[in-house]
């Protein structure tokens, strides 16, 4: 008769998806009781690990069994971090970041930058995924401590996929926080970000294109007025267009809002728009906000709900509508798993608004020029629009004319829309 399996006593981490959600879950072994930890990212679920290790280690440590020369070490650092009036263990952290740090190569290094920022919570992973995902294909997977800047200042100088000026600044840029977040992390890097501009101190780094300044993109009144008057035709662009061209509501925060967000209440019209709702920036933030509604916001809104607009609306449907969808007639491709060949039509959906093609951003620009022009407040115009008063101030700021201001707030629906 075989006997009963032991359970081992160690800890370690195994997936387990629940409710179509992936977990990584930490089993350890506590006063003899087996525990679990659920954990979103694999990063997270090793650093306890890790941690767990660590203590069970410092736990069965034997001083009985260090040598004379190994006890006296201790002692000395212990006496020095006293006089210091500093954490010992502390003092050993600083010092394995600031000599050189644990090497890591560059795949590792892009996929623990991305889990970081995804467990952190930021929203829009595609800039800074592309950016590293594309220094690893061009160097391969090189120590982050090898990287030579002369040899990066070529790459970025030859490199034809970043064509404007802006992407390449943008480029360096993601790849220079890359650097940076390494470099906190206690991960070899060198001691220069091969990445960073150029600084006051001589350190060379790669220049900055200059971009010069360019007037934002916004509608004129008459364009306005027919932007708003084609985008009534279609139910998915009737309230986005009027929430993000007069209320000041980012087109991703307009998608997401349903009903019960927006108040026309004759005394205390508002929209509410909740964290989750809102705009998520990197430092954890998010653009959750209250926007107080004039009668003139509240009369678009009510004929946008009367011309059908429905809320919420899926992003993808909404751009499709508003600048019209490909036709693909007969579309054919083969999967490479199993070499079977499908075909595909898609139904060609044509722009309601073709006035918006290629304009991105242009109703958002054109909310916040013409509000700023006429209420001449540039903190209550930043706070509608969920953005900082610098960035509303070095943008907007003397956009228009407050005449043609006037004649913007006061542009009236058209009841046979």
């Amino acid at each position: 008769m075989a006997g009963k399996r032991a359970r081992t006593k160690g800890n370690y981490i195994y997936e387990q998806t629940i409710k179509g959600v992936k977990y990584y879950v930490l089993c350890k072994w506590v006063g003899g009781n087996r525990l679990k930890e659920y954990h979103r990212t694999k990063l997270k679920a090793e650093s306890r690990l890790k941690e767990l290790d660590l203590s069970s280690q410092n736990q069965t440590l034997n001083w009985e069994a260090l040598t004379d020369a190994q006890k006296i070490k201790v002692l000395q650092a212990a006496k020095v971090a006293e006089e210091a009036k500093i954490d010992l263990m502390d003092a050993v952290r600083v010092a394995g970041k600031n000599g050189g740090g644990k090497p890591i190569g560059a795949r590792e290094a892009g996929e623990v930058y991305i889990e970081q920022l995804e467990e952190a919570g930021v929203e829009h992973l595609n800039h800074p995924r592309a950016a590293v995902q594309q220094f690893y294909n061009h160097f391969g997977d090189i120590q982050m401590d090898e990287v030579d800047p002369s040899v990066v200042r070529k790459w970025v100088a030859n490199n034809k996929a970043w064509k404007s000026p802006r992407t390449k600044n943008n480029k360096l840029n993601e790849l220079a926080s890359w650097w940076r977040f390494l470099k906190r992390e206690g991960y070899a890097v060198g001691e220069r970000n091969v990445f960073a501009a150029p600084d006051t101190e001589g350190n060379q780094g790669i220049k900055r294109h200059k971009i010069p300044a360019a007037r934002v993109d916004i509608l004129t009144v008459e364009e306005a007025a027919q932007v708003l008057e084609q985008a009534f035709a279609n139910p998915y662009t009737a309230a986005i267009v009027v929430l993000v061209l007069l209320c000041g509501v980012r087109t991703q925060e307009a998608c997401r809002l349903t009903m019960e967000d927006i108040d026309l209440d004759d005394e205390d019209p508002q929209i509410d728009i909740p964290p989750e709702k809102a705009k998520k920036f990197r430092n954890g933030k998010t653009a959750a906000r209250y926007i107080t509604l004039t009668a003139f916001q509240v009369g678009w809104l009510r004929a946008a709900f009367e011309a059908g607009g429905v809320l919420p609306v899926d992003p993808n449907t909404y751009q499709k509508h508003k600048g019209g969808n490909r036709e693909y007639e007969d579309k054919t491709w083969t999967v490479s798993e199993t070499g079977q060949t499908k075909t595909k039509t898609i139904r060609d959906v044509p722009a309601t608004i073709p006035l918006l093609n290629n304009r991105p951003n242009v109703l958002r620009h054109t909310y916040c020029s013409y509000h700023l022009c006429a209420f001449e407040d540039i903190g209550k115009t930043s706070h509608y629009a969920g953005n900082s008063p610098t960035v509303i101030k070095s943008n907007y700021l003397e956009r228009v004319k407050p005449k043609v201001a006037k004649r913007f707030w006061n542009i009236q629906p058209n009841k046979k829309f």
